[in-house]
């Protein structure tokens, strides 16, 4: 692996490069778990001046950064790194700039976090340290930042996944947290969300989650297409919940993928294919298959739930033969959970053809690839 070599620290301009949520708040110091023992004297005749203090700092964190291996957030150091969380940033930039603040995220809530999604926040975090690594010239991406982060997720494995990269990115001192948006609250009677108490007696006696904390930015990454996986049903009240833990002012950064449909005319029909194949194979493994939603449906409950539509933006996807193995791949990875194995080896059967004609099809277009739907960015804002 190669590693990004440091010569000197960049000045700690914007805090978004400090990569700890020490000060988030929910997070409190407890006095139990701070030292009492007597101040030896040794300690005095070790007292070292503030400003060898601060270059032992200094150096201590320059070797830090360079033994982290950045490489695989280096693509965000350049504006077309990543299409949808390059226009996020820039949708940042121009927010800040018609206020006139330095593009900063502020508090920031990952409210369904990932791999991708982490990597992307540690690319805030160490962005000034990529853009003096790197020239990219004009095409560099932003200066942005974040104050501190909390990151989310419903499944204890990814947790551990997501913790241990964050680790491995440098970003270990923040909060991974595993919880479910549904835990703790109600519906009332107009359909809207409330906060249940432990003395309700439809109340789970859990509390919910991050139940009292705000956030200046909050990141919905392909989150409500996952909510069936683990919360069924709570789709149209997602946007209720989250609206609460998004300060005024706030933003709302939703990325989704528009539904496959069920077939369309020509090559592009094979992923169509693809996909009824890949869900069958995940219900035949009694899973529950992700569940896509609208452009317009996600707009809808956005601005039922209070917040103003800023701007949406739409990226068609184009998938190639290597792209598309990795869905078929997916329903392989159920066949050994299928009721019978007689079942499971003829679907193995199908899912092979489907690989042999994904090839044939993109052997078939200039550039290897089809063009079918497309994801989508929505900024929203909660008004002051």
């Amino acid at each position: 692996k190669t590693k990004i070599q440091y010569l000197h620290l960049q000045p700690m301009r914007h805090a978004g490069i400090i990569p700890s949520i020490a000060f988030a708040p929910s997070l409190s110091t407890q006095t139990s778990h701070l030292s009492h023992k007597p101040l030896h004297l040794t300690a005095l005749f070790n007292w070292k001046p503030k400003k060898a203090m601060d270059s032992a700092l200094s150096a201590s964190l320059t070797t830090k950064m360079a033994d982290l291996d950045l490489t695989k957030i280096e693509k965000f150091a350049h504006q077309k790194g990543d299409a949808l969380f390059g226009y996020i940033e820039q949708c940042q930039v121009e927010a800040s700039s018609s206020d006139g603040t330095n593009p900063c995220f502020g508090n920031f809530l990952d409210a369904g976090t990932g791999s991708h999604s982490l990597r992307w926040i540690a690319s805030i975090i160490h962005r000034e340290h990529l853009l003096a690594n790197t020239d990219h010239g004009e095409s560099s991406a932003p200066r942005v930042s974040m104050k501190s982060f909390t990151a989310i997720t419903a499944d204890e494995t990814m947790r551990r996944r997501v913790f241990e990269e964050a680790k491995e990115l440098g970003v270990e001192d923040n909060h991974v947290i595993i919880g479910n948006w549904n835990e703790g609250v109600k519906v009332d009677e107009k359909g809207g969300i409330e906060f249940a108490s432990d003395s309700d007696p439809d109340s789970s006696n859990k509390k919910a989650l991050l139940e009292g904390q705000t956030f200046d930015t909050i990141l919905a990454d392909y989150l409500v297409g996952a909510i069936d996986g683990f919360s069924p049903y709570f789709q149209d009240q997602i946007f209720n919940r989250l609206t609460p833990h998004l300060a005024p002012g706030g933003r709302m950064y939703i990325i989704g993928l528009q539904p496959i449909p069920d077939s369309v005319v020509g090559d592009a029909n094979i992923f169509c294919k693809i996909t009824k194949i890949r869900d069958a194979c995940i219900l035949l493994a009694e899973h529950r298959c992700y569940r896509e939603y609208p452009r317009d449906w996600i707009e809808r409950h956005v601005k039922r739930a209070g917040m103003k539509v800023i701007e949406t933006k739409t990226y068609p996807i184009r998938y190639d033969h290597q792209t598309m193995t990795r869905q078929i791949n997916v329903g392989r990875s159920k066949l050994k959970l299928f009721p019978s194995k007689g079942m499971a080896k003829e679907m193995g059967k199908v899912l092979d053809d489907l690989e042999k004609e994904s090839l044939e099809v993109c052997k078939r277009q200039p550039d290897g690839r089809i063009t079918l739907g497309f994801d989508y960015v929505i900024v929203a804002e909660r008004p002051k």
